[in-house]
């Protein structure tokens, strides 16, 4: 179209131009697109490799540190999130009986259901070994929460056994780790985002964008 002769474009002065740059989140760009853009081409989920994982769990010599990382990896929650589990909730879980084979038995498999981040409530499945952590955990706390530090305290302890395993190791990392194998499992991707409380489906479509990229370097390094 045109108006008065001319042809409707983005007004190019500089002050319009500053104004854009200042503003975080342009009205013509939607904010997953630009929360995903940002993720995307700036970091992203690096989970731990199986032999990662296996140098860390043979490195921790402390049983409520190896408890504590597996409850994260179990679950994928967050640090925040595992730190706000009151020891009474936790007392509650029940773990399947002992004639049930299945890791996770939607009869018997008992759930924490807890608000995250954004102010979005969800309910998390509890596996066995989930369970079992806990029980770890319970035993060795005193502060009234499942998890007997602070999450800063959590980050310390865990960057301690990663420093003496020579891996990098970060709490949401055990999130990043379970998301991706779900992910490789065949999971769908919204059942996924409903486990770890994503606002959209195209936040975790990042962990199946980090899985290609992996295998394809995989593949390349195999042809050399």
């Amino acid at each position: 179209m045109r108006r008065g002769g001319r042809r409707d474009r983005p007004c190019a002065s500089a002050r319009c131009r500053r104004a854009e740059r200042r503003c975080e989140h342009p009205a013509s760009v939607p904010l997953v697109q630009q929360e995903v853009g940002r993720m995307t081409t700036l970091r992203l989920p690096k989970p731990f490799t199986p032999v990662e994982l296996e140098r860390l769990f043979a490195t921790v010599d402390r049983e409520d540190v190896r408890a504590a990382m597996v409850l994260l990896h179990e679950t994928g929650l967050r640090i925040a999130e595992a730190c706000s589990i009151s020891s009474d909730e936790a007392r509650s879980w029940n773990a399947p009986p002992w004639w049930c084979r299945r890791r996770i038995c939607r009869r018997h498999a008992a759930s924490v259901r807890l608000i995250g981040k954004g102010d979005r409530e969800r309910a998390v499945p509890l596996s066995r070994a989930a369970v079992g952590a806990s029980r770890v955990l319970l035993a060795a706390t005193s502060n009234g929460q499942l998890i007997p530090w602070t999450d800063r305290g959590v980050r310390y302890l865990f960057k301690e056994v990663g420093d003496r395993a020579g891996v990098h190791c970060h709490p949401h990392r055990f999130r990043h780790t379970l998301a991706t194998e779900l992910v490789e499992g065949g999971v769908p991707i919204e059942i996924v985002a409903d486990i770890l409380g994503h606002s959209s489906s195209e936040i975790t479509k990042l962990y199946w964008q980090a899985s290609q990229r992996s295998k394809v370097a995989a593949l390349s390094r195999r042809r050399r």
